[in-house]
């Protein structure tokens, strides 16, 4: 049940929440003046492929590093891009080392012969959702072992994914209106008013403002990193968070 954003070869994963089915109608059609940028874009401005992995990481987790969003969820293929290279491999390489000053962690959720799924978060964004009543009532009801913390939930969550490739409750962890999570749980008896990267319930108002806040931030930093500019250097984006 996800809901995935292609780029080359690599899945990113933004929402728990499928778009199986067509709607009557998308609360987030919006009229562009251009193309929006995406990671295939920024694909071969990078020969190095450690320079390739963290630009990767930064297009991927924009809004993460720009601080409005607590988590993404990327899902990382184990298949070579078009350029030849193969992020698995990168990530497993330089994974670390690009992130070792960063504001942003990494947690793998899942690994398998297709690749590996990975949650990149900011943990003051993330312990602030985790401390919520709405989190702690809705995770609790998960299953999810009290107190709630980011180890806590981490370690839930990576024995819950084991068995799901991608359950209902990652989109809390990735900042997606709990009514939202709630709607597409209750599905069945619940209809959707559109469609973001996930599906909205009820009044659609919050989260296309959400959604758009969240597509403005990733497109500004693949802007910044089109500009060739050092200071706008995947690295320097990075490290700025």
């Amino acid at each position: 049940m996800n809901i995935k954003n292609i780029q080359g070869d690599v899945t990113v994963s933004a929402c728990p929440v499928t778009l199986g089915s067509t709607p009557s109608s998308s609360c987030c059609t919006r009229a562009l003046s251009q193309r929006e940028l995406t990671w295939v874009d920024l694909i071969n401005r990078y020969p190095s492929p450690r320079e390739c992995l963290t630009a990767f990481v930064v297009s991927s987790a924009a809004e993460v590093i720009a601080g409005v969003k607590p988590a993404n969820l990327i899902r990382i293929m184990k298949r070579a891009l078009p350029c030849g290279r193969c992020m698995y491999h990168l990530w497993h390489e330089y994974g670390e080392e690009v992130l070792q000053d960063a504001a942003i962690q990494v947690v793998t959720l899942r690994s398998d012969t297709d690749g590996v799924s990975l949650l990149f978060y900011r943990p003051e964004l993330l312990t602030k959702r985790l401390s919520s009543r709405t989190m702690q009532s809705f995770l609790t009801g998960c299953g999810y072992p009290q107190p709630l913390t980011i180890d806590s939930a981490m370690a839930h969550m990576q024995k819950v994914f084991q068995v799901e490739e991608s359950p209902n409750e990652i989109g809390m962890f990735l900042g997606y209106p709990a009514k939202d999570v709630r709607g597409f749980i209750a599905a069945k008896s619940r209809p959707w008013q559109g469609r973001c990267l996930w599906r909205v319930y009820g009044p659609p108002q919050r989260s296309l403002r959400l959604y758009q806040r969240f597509s403005a931030e990733r497109q500004a930093v693949n802007q910044r990193m089109m500009s060739g500019m050092a200071n706008d250097s995947p690295a320097a984006l990075l490290l700025a968070s």
